[in-house]
């Protein structure tokens, strides 16, 4: 049974390992530069990013509006970003006449 390799051991292992990829390389290159100029390998198409989304589906302009919310997280109530006062006073005169609590907060909103 083999026992462990020493480090000058493991050492050469990997130059004689690189050296052998290095020579493989440089046969490889060698016939790639012999071959004549009209033979040559055509670049390939680019193939479509699989890791992007397609245009319309996730990308797209967003508004940001505020919406008046119940206890719940329902929304009951949306208004322009420039009413932010308007929602406030919404959720307050709703508080006030149901009793229950109302809150606004800013929601994104995607535009077509």
């Amino acid at each position: 049974m083999a026992g462990r390799m020493s480090n000058r051991d493991r050492i050469a292992h990997l130059r004689a390992e690189a050296d052998a990829t290095a020579a493989e390389k440089a046969a490889a290159k060698a016939a790639k530069a012999a071959e004549p100029a009209g033979e040559k390998a055509k670049p390939k198409a680019r193939k479509a990013a699989a890791g992007k989304a397609a245009p319309g589906k996730s990308g797209g302009k967003v508004r940001i509006v505020w919406v008046v919310c119940d206890q719940s997280g329902k929304v009951v109530k949306q208004f322009p970003y420039a009413e932010e006062q308007q929602a406030r006073d919404d959720a307050r005169e709703q508080s006030a006449a149901t009793g229950k609590t109302f809150f606004v907060k800013q929601a994104d909103v995607r535009v077509e």
